[in-house]
């Protein structure tokens, strides 16, 4: 069973908490970015394994959150940024 937990604090917007059962199928622990522009939506995963611990899975989120909203502040074309910033 996936446990659902939205975080709604304005410094986490788009981002949203995910905590698996261990051992199961859907063990993913870890944060999900999430950004919709124009009916297109980017999803990119920070997993609490990937990165080590919670918190840095949460400040890797924040930190490509950031970034690419200020690219779209700046002009650049929602389409352009995430391609850029998808998982390879």
């Amino acid at each position: 069973m996936l446990v659902y937990v939205h975080v709604s604090m304005d410094n986490r917007r788009y981002i949203t908490r995910y905590n698996g059962e261990k051992g199961t199928r859907k063990s993913f622990c870890g944060w999900r970015l999430c950004i919709t522009r124009r009916k297109v939506v980017f999803v990119r995963y920070f997993t609490d394994r990937e990165y080590g611990s919670p918190e840095a899975a949460l400040n890797a989120a924040l930190e490509m959150r950031d970034t690419m909203l200020k690219e779209m502040e700046d002009g650049v074309k929602s389409s352009v940024v995430f391609r850029r910033y998808r998982k390879k």
